[in-house]
């Protein structure tokens, strides 16, 4: 794989975005819990999230359970490739399908000749 400003990146990852349904009494809690199973609350942006690198076992447990509090609870749930931060330990999509989607998803919007801005 060749280096360049748009390869930089140390990857892609695929991200989950979850809105929990409100609810009141235990359904609230149950999918608070099925969701905290797989991925962490940002509350900057009041959501839970979950990061995918590879698709393995975890992978597949984890959309597993988004698919679960989405089919249990009505969790609102949006995925979408996204490049993985400096600090971010775990495995990622280097290349492949995912990382040229993501690639191009981020050349949305840029007018023909204009560089990335990272």
């Amino acid at each position: 794989m060749t280096t360049s400003s748009r390869t930089a990146s140390p990857g892609w990852l695929l991200e989950a975005i979850c809105h929990a349904a409100h609810d009141n009494g235990s359904a609230w809690h149950a999918q608070l819990e099925l969701l905290c199973s797989v991925g962490f609350f940002d509350p900057s942006r009041d959501v839970w999230v979950v990061r995918i690198g590879a698709l393995n076992a975890g992978a597949l447990t984890a959309l597993n359970t988004l698919y679960e509090a989405a089919s249990r609870y009505r969790t609102q749930i949006s995925l979408a490739p996204v490049a993985a931060r400096s600090g971010w330990q775990g495995p990622t999509f280097e290349d492949g399908e995912l990382a040229q989607f993501a690639a191009a998803a981020t050349d949305q919007g840029r007018r023909l000749g204009q560089l990335p801005a990272a």
